[in-house]
C-alpha cells in the first residue's frame, strides 16, 4: 500500500531542491523569493487540495493606471502572464480585486490590485519542483 503525501514531504523535495518556503500551514506551502536580502512572499503556493497543486498569483495596481477599467487591468494580466500559464497547462482558479490598506490606519487604501491566481494540478512532487521554480521566474507584476 502506498503512502499518502504530505505536505512534509512536499517541504523536504523544495527544500532539497534548493527552494525556500516562506510559510507552512497544514496543507499548503507559500513559497519564498529574496529580494536582495529580504525574504518575502512569492505568491506561489504548492497544496494538497484534492491532490498535489501549485498556484501563483499575478497583479496589476490600480497606482499605475489612475482611470483604468477594472476590467481593463484583469484583461492585462490575462493576455501576459494568463496565455504563458495556459501554454504550461495552468487554468485560471480566480480573479479578485484586493484593497492594499495602510498597516496604521486601516481606514486608507494605499492601492487596489487586480488578482488573478492560475493553478494548475500535478501527478508528482518533481512536478511541483519543476512548477516552483518556472512560476518563481515568472514576471507576475504586469504594468496596465
Amino acid at each position: 500500500m502506498e503512502e499518502a503525501l504530505t505536505i512534509q514531504d512536499i517541504q523536504q523535495a523544495l527544500s532539497d531542491a534548493g527552494v525556500e518556503v516562506y510559510r507552512t500551514a497544514d496543507r499548503e506551502l507559500q513559497i519564498a523569493e529574496r529580494v536582495r536580502l529580504h525574504i518575502m512572499d512569492s505568491g506561489v503556493r504548492v497544496a494538497l487540495n484534492g491532490g498535489l497543486v501549485v498556484q501563483f498569483t499575478a497583479r496589476t495596481q490600480r497606482s499605475d493606471a489612475p482611470s483604468a477599467l477594472a476590467e481593463d487591468l484583469f484583461r492585462r494580466v490575462r493576455e501576459e502572464v494568463g496565455e504563458q500559464a495556459g501554454r504550461r497547462g495552468y487554468q485560471e482558479s480566480h480573479a479578485e480585486i484586493v484593497e492594499v490598506k495602510d498597516p496604521v490606519d486601516d481606514a486608507r487604501v494605499l492601492d487596489v490590485w487586480h488578482e488573478v491566481t492560475y493553478r494548475k494540478p500535478l501527478a508528482a512532487v518533481s512536478d511541483a519542483v519543476a512548477e516552483v521554480r518556472w512560476a518563481l521566474d515568472l514576471e507576475k507584476y504586469v504594468l496596465p
